[in-house]
């Protein structure tokens, strides 16, 4: 009976967790670049004592936070400072507070000491890993090969300078997480070497990956599973109290 009640509530702790990266799915749904998480693999595993294992069970986790790889919905802005990733490939960029991470978000701006930001503040990195530093420019473009061009004030029209290359890598044959910062990394840390690999358009922005419908029913599913373990756990009182008067009946 105790076997039965623990892993129930072995059961509603992983929907708790579940719950959380739901959550979180549909919080960034209209974030750019997003990507999904997913439910870590796992199983079950139960506490010793004496050498004989007992009715304790707890759940087991394996690996990082991983994510799905899906590229979201590409939306033709035609704003000249978005960049959408064609390919699978990653962007580097440097949050404001951590290490170096990989990022697909292309709602790229300037800051105030002249660096190429993402929407939320993270500066995008060259092929060096170095900040990219604008000059004052009346145009800006993007090449396909992820080169970054401006056309300075009293230029001619056609007349662009290269500053330099967005960093992107495939991350091939790499296992990349989610950190606790939410950013993508390694799962050591660290990030890829970069290999320009990235195929860029300028004027497109990617969605989030995240579809908030199937995140919704998703939801109603986890409801239901939450429910028949509540349900469970009942029983199981249930029975433990009619086997405890069924003891304590009169011989």
């Amino acid at each position: 009976m105790d076997r039965m009640v623990q892993t129930a509530l072995s059961s509603i702790t992983g929907l708790k967790d579940l719950k959380f990266d739901l959550a979180n799915n549909l919080a960034n749904a209209n974030v750019p670049g997003f990507r999904r998480d997913l439910p870590n693999e796992g199983s079950a595993g139960f506490l010793s004592s004496l050498n004989q294992a007992t009715a304790r069970i707890f759940p087991l986790e394996t690996g990082g936070r991983i994510f799905s790889d899906e590229i979201g919905q590409l939306e033709n802005t035609g704003v000249p400072t978005d960049v959408a990733l064609l390919n699978g490939s990653y962007l580097f960029v440097q949050p404001k507070n951590g290490d170096i991470a990989l990022s697909r978000r292309g709602d790229f701006g300037v800051n105030t000491e002249n660096q190429l930001v993402d929407g939320v503040g993270n500066t995008v990195l060259s092929d060096g890993l170095q900040p990219i530093i604008l000059p004052p420019f009346s145009a800006i473009k993007f090449s396909d090969n992820g080169e970054v061009l401006v056309r300075e004030p009293g230029s001619l029209s056609g007349d662009f300078t290269s500053i330099g290359f967005l960093g992107s890598t495939a991350a091939r044959a790499e296992d990349l997480t989610k950190s606790l910062d939410g950013k993508i990394r390694k799962l050591d840390g660290s990030v890829p070497d970069p290999d320009q690999s990235g195929l860029f358009s300028q004027g497109v922005l990617e969605g989030s990956n995240v579809n908030a419908i199937e995140e919704m029913v998703f939801n109603i599913d986890m409801q239901r599973q939450f429910e028949i373990n509540v349900k469970l756990i009942k029983q199981a009182e249930e029975i433990d109290k009619a086997g405890t008067k069924l003891m304590g009946l009169p011989t």
